[in-house]
């Protein structure tokens, strides 16, 4: 087993810049409960996250070191375990943990005891940003230009997209600047380089609405700039920062087979299928959007720190359908049980998949999962939390941004699209009027 160590997440969030901080429990660590002996061997799975994520990976884990058949589904309320984006509302359509022990008993080890109506856990957190390759950033950059990637701004951002992208087609000596620093584009390609396409892969939109998307990892910045007053008023101008980067990406997105400069995502779900040596090469970098210093509508957060760090957040959660049959509920458990109560659920979870814990454990076995514990320790933006129909309705508006309603792609991303999208969204997110 890969040696985990504790990860004290009691940094500064945003340290180093000037502003406010906040910080994030690493979880409340309970004695470990053994997991069940004889696990029911069918599981119906609703994987409402996609096919192969991190989340799915850890189920079939637990089924394969359990002798377990996995069943999938499209139907969440036939299934005894959905794996969703967000934790869903409590809404009565879910089984609340509390009213078994040994759920319970998970629920506490996660940090969610003395809460009620805890009706999903998280499968742990992971970094969730852009990610490239390092040799290929040296190749195309020359040195090591990732500090100052991390740290560009806006515009030197969607300059080097536009040059990358000219290069891809006509390579030549282009200068760029990242930090303000010049960096020179090689007159010609290598054989790394030439695998490159374009310059942005991101979640397939046309997945959206079935939750592939992690809404509230793409929405944290936005949310954090916001403020817990959210309105018309305080999202308008974080939105427009947002807005802006994801035009950039379809813009500038890989357009046939081959490789691109940044991928998006969660780390624990890239590392899907990633042989060692690719893994080892990963950097991580934030999600920029075109955020000003007028978009911040709180003191906690300031502009560089939701510029330039990546936001640590949970890629999916486990839950158990109300509708369940007892079999299902008791296969559904099984497997939440085994995976947060077992030192090979554990395994799975912080050594396979690079997650950190729900109770704040992760491996430092790996490049990718040191590199992981370093940025957490040096700068993350805390995932915000948004229940499974605000994710919803934010996927749903998302893939309406990117396709129209004959189903054709949007190739305009003008004006229109944005104020249409603008009032989507914050329709979605405006609280003025929640009840206290």
């Amino acid at each position: 087993m890969k040696r985990l160590v504790a990860l004290m997440l009691s940094v500064c969030l945003l340290a180093g810049c000037g502003g406010g901080s906040a910080s994030a429990s690493s979880g409340t660590e309970a004695a470990p409960q053994p997991a069940p002996t004889a696990a029911p061997q069918t599981l119906t799975v609703c994987a409402a996250t996609g096919s192969d994520t991190a989340a799915v990976r850890a189920v079939e884990g637990y089924a394969q070191a359990q002798g377990v058949t996995l069943e999938y589904t499209d139907d969440a309320q036939s299934a005894g375990l959905v794996l969703l984006p967000a934790a869903p509302a409590q809404d009565g359509g879910w089984l609340d943990f509390g009213s078994d022990d040994l759920l319970t008993a998970a629920a506490s080890r996660a940090g969610l005891d003395g809460q009620e109506g805890v009706t999903a856990l998280p499968i742990g957190r992971s970094l969730y940003g852009y990610w490239a390759d390092r040799a290929m950033l040296e190749e195309l950059l020359g040195g090591d230009a990732v500090s100052d990637l991390q740290a560009a701004s806006w515009s030197e951002w969607r300059d080097l997209a536009q040059t990358v992208t000219g290069w891809i087609a006509a390579p030549t000596a282009a200068r760029v600047t990242l930090n303000g620093h010049a960096y020179t584009l090689p007159a010609q390609k290598s054989d790394r380089t030439a695998a490159l396409s374009g310059v942005f892969e991101t979640p397939d939109p046309a997945n959206s609405a079935a939750g592939t998307e992690n809404t509230a990892a793409l929405y944290t910045g936005v949310l954090l700039a916001a403020g817990q007053t959210r309105s018309a008023a305080t999202l308008t101008g974080p939105l427009n920062g947002l807005f802006s980067a994801l035009a950039l990406e379809r813009v500038y997105q890989v357009k046939s087979e081959g490789e691109a400069l940044f991928r998006r995502g969660f780390l624990a779900d890239l590392a899907v299928g990633m042989d060692e040596d690719a893994a080892a090469r990963l950097v991580s970098l934030p999600l920029k959007c075109d955020f000003v210093q007028e978009d911040l509508s709180t003191d906690e957060y300031n502009l560089t720190g939701l510029m330039n760090y990546p936001v640590f957040a949970a890629p999916a959660w486990l839950a158990i359908p109300a509708s369940a049959s007892a079999e299902q509920a008791k296969a559904g458990a099984a497997a939440i049980l085994w995976l947060y109560t077992s030192e090979a659920g554990e395994q799975v979870l912080s050594g396979d998949l690079l997650l950190v814990t729900p109770w704040g454990t992760a491996s430092d076995a790996t490049a990718p999962a040191a590199m992981q514990i370093a940025q957490v320790g040096t700068g993350i933006l805390p995932g915000v939390t948004l229940d499974s129909a605000t994710a919803q309705a934010l996927a749903d508006a998302g893939a309406a941004l990117y396709y129209l309603e004959d189903g054709t792609a949007r190739t305009d991303w003008g004006k229109p699209a944005r104020q249409a999208w603008l009032q989507d969204v914050i329709a979605v997110l405006d609280n003025t009027n929640a009840q206290p």
